[in-house]
């Protein structure tokens, strides 16, 4: 008896927050407009159901998009519906990173996009998924390579990170500034770690870059580069790193350090 009270009290809420949460009114032109209240007047009337409205606004999240999308491809209220339902259930993550690439792409809004990921990463300091979001916007919109890197090796440190994001990193950087100054700044990173989890990182930044090149070389030439040495020859690496614990060598087409 009480499951089915408490049924009824939800479906209730649902009426009142479509009621009055997704207001339509016609323009002259025959558009509409969503008028949506904030997530603090929301959570005001969930009742401890925060969760089950937001998988609801994200349904009509989806309704509103999908009518624009068919019509005038004009998206004026979904930063907010979908500031509102991260407001509700911060951690719902479709929300940022779908959300995200719907206003870059869609609503043509990278400084939306870039307000709803930060919001996200402070909401959800653990997820690769933010930030790696925020470098592949970087790399597909704005094609600032250093900054789509930066978050790109951000995302890649957080636990349980694919290894792409690493990739990712290391190919946006190279990409954007050329191998001398990506071997430079792989070499800077790992001078200034001070974390065995960050040298680590530093070395497998300036191994994937060589590895990068030399299978560019076999490519280009049709056989393996003989060494690094030649390589460098041959320009395409501009010298052969040397950190504190040896130097980056190649053999039988893997890098080493010796």
């Amino acid at each position: 008896m009480k499951r089915v009270l408490l049924l009824i009290v939800l479906i209730g809420l649902l009426v009142i927050v479509e009621i009055t949460c997704f207001e339509w009114i016609p323009r002259r032109e025959g558009e509409e407009l969503l008028f949506f209240p904030s997530g603090k007047f929301l959570q005001g009337i969930t009742l401890g159901f925060d969760n089950l409205f937001a998988d609801f606004i994200w349904i009509e999240a989806g309704v509103y998009f999908g009518g624009h999308r068919m019509t005038d491809r004009k998206y004026p209220y979904l930063y907010h519906i979908l500031d509102v339902l991260t407001d509700l259930d911060s951690r719902f993550l479709p929300a940022y990173t779908i959300g995200s690439i719907l206003l870059s792409d869609d609503v043509k809004r990278i400084d939306l996009s870039m307000k709803l990921l930060n919001k996200g990463m402070l909401k959800n300091p653990d997820s690769w998924e933010i930030p790696f979001l925020k470098g592949f916007i970087h790399y597909l919109f704005t094609k600032n390579y250093r900054e789509a890197s930066k978050w790109f090796l951000i995302s890649s440190m957080k636990e349980n990170a694919p290894d792409m994001t690493f990739k990712f990193a290391t190919w946006t950087l190279i990409a954007g500034e050329g191998v001398d100054v990506a071997l430079k700044l792989w070499l800077r990173f790992y001078n200034i770690s001070k974390s065995e989890l960050m040298k680590e990182k530093a070395i497998k930044g300036i191994s994937k870059v060589l590895s990068d090149q030399a299978f560019r070389f076999k490519e280009d030439r049709g056989y393996s580069p003989r060494s690094l040495w030649e390589m460098v020859e041959e320009n395409y690496i501009p010298f052969i790193p040397r950190i504190d614990i040896g130097e980056f060598v190649l053999k039988e087409d893997k890098i080493i350090i010796e």
